[in-house]
């Protein structure tokens, strides 16, 4: 890997999220000496950064994080940098409203939250490109940056997808590459049923909100098609990156099992996959996962690219959007990390570094608490990668020896979402079921 020619692999083993937007830079320095304290060596930052580095359409700026990336430079910390495309700035979607996402009842969702962006606008695609060309040129040769991770969690928070009229035009181009004429789509589709069938592909629709029921095939293909689209969408990003920084990593934080992108097609155009892993997060029905799904989702995420990968957002403390999990046991933060060493984990990136005071996730903690004071999580952290970063290089690239082989396939999950056949089926969960047993 091109990456490792300005830094020794084995230093960055152990890292947090940090977010400086949200501080005052009179935390910077302390923050970052606590850091290295604790053994943490690399950070990531800017992934909802956008309207730090362009405040007004074409005025960019770049003062905010050069001047934190030499702070980090000073204090020997290794920075990934995220592209902000997850997030476009309220003066995008004022002046660009086409960008937003429809829904099937042709609302549009607004500004306010995140992933308010339909991937395939054309303004949209050439407002990120522009942005992504100028970090990557401005930050190309900055010593502090190792890698650079394409948008954040793609897939996550966007239901399905758009249903606008671009999309609904791009999916009868995606329709037309794939099956040649319209009489060979209603062949594969079975539209002779409940006469369905089509004269010309301008007659399909993106998933509309129907009377009774919707075809399943042409359902299939619309879920392989937002998987392409988000797919395109990584693409070209990433060979931005490439053509600027030569020497810098690209990778990209995967959910384990989630299924809105197909990410073996992805991990085509990273370096090393990563991944997000959240045991114990608001949304679990139990206290939090068992062992076996956890193992289940680094071994997954091991697949999607058959090399080790890195966890980019390891829980270290409460998980909360409007309501708050449970605390963590004294020791599971470190057990968690250790066991995505044991599956493959090269590197792990505790999220986040502070609990955030402000916005949607202030009841999700981190290392530190809502104080800033050095309490309960950050000593089991420090303790934990003093006694194992060490350790780490022993273990760069190193392969669990499998002795199982489980197919897992993100058609046939789409397909059985489309038709499970039983109301209980649920595919992932039935691999988890061989798996445990395994």
């Amino acid at each position: 890997m091109n990456a490792k020619q300005n830094y020794k692999w084995n230093e960055l083993t152990m890292g947090t999220c940090y977010y400086p937007e949200h501080w005052d830079k009179k935390l910077w320095a302390d923050d970052l000496d606590r850091m290295k304290k604790a053994g943490i060596s690399v950070i990531r930052i800017a992934e909802f950064a956008w309207s730090k580095v362009e405040p007004e359409e074409g005025v960019f700026t770049y003062d905010f994080f050069d001047e934190f990336l030499d702070l980090c430079s000073e204090k020997q910390m290794k920075v990934i940098f995220g592209t902000p495309t997850a997030t476009p700035p309220a003066w995008l979607t004022e002046k660009y409203p086409e960008v937003l996402n429809a829904r099937k009842d042709g609302v549009l969702l607004r500004h306010g939250g995140r992933r308010h962006y339909n991937y395939n606008s054309p303004v949209y695609q050439r407002l990120c490109a522009r942005v992504v060309e100028r970090e990557a040129a401005h930050y190309a040769k900055h010593p502090a940056i190792v890698g650079w991770q394409i948008d954040n969690e793609l897939g996550n928070s966007h239901g399905d997808l758009c249903m606008c009229d671009s999309c609904k035009a791009r999916f009868q181009q995606w329709l037309e590459k794939k099956y040649g004429d319209i009489e060979t789509l209603n062949d594969a589709w079975g539209t002779a049923f409940w006469s369905q069938g089509y004269n010309t592909f301008s007659q399909i629709s993106t998933p509309l909100i129907t009377a009774v029921g919707e075809n399943p095939s042409a359902m299939l293909d619309w879920k392989c098609f937002c998987s392409d689209l988000i797919v395109d969408f990584a693409k070209w990003q990433a060979d931005i990156i490439r053509e600027n920084c030569p020497n810098h990593f690209i990778t990209h934080n995967y959910m384990c099992f989630d299924d809105k992108v197909n990410y073996y097609d992805l991990g085509e155009l990273l370096d090393f996959v990563s991944n997000d892993i959240y045991p114990a997060g608001y949304w679990q029905e139990q206290p939090h996962q068992p062992d076996s799904d956890i193992a289940a989702s680094h071994d997954v995420v091991r697949s999607y690219k058959k090399k080790p990968f890195w966890i980019m957002e390891q829980q270290a403390g409460i998980a909360g959007w409007g309501t708050m999990a449970r605390a963590l046991d004294p020791g599971q933060m470190s057990v968690w990390a250790m066991q995505s060493v044991a599956h493959g984990a090269d590197a792990v990136v505790f999220f986040r570094w502070r609990a955030c005071a402000m916005g949607t996730e202030q009841y999700w903690h981190g290392i530190l608490g809502h104080s800033g004071r050095p309490g309960r999580t950050y000593e089991e952290a420090k303790k934990l990668i003093h006694t194992f970063a060490p350790h780490m290089d022993e273990f760069e690239g190193a392969m669990p020896k499998t002795e199982v082989a489980i197919v897992h396939s993100f058609r046939q999950n789409y397909a059985f979402q489309i038709q499970p056949n039983h109301p209980d089926l649920r595919y992932v969960e039935h691999l988890k079921k061989y798996y445990k047993a395994f």
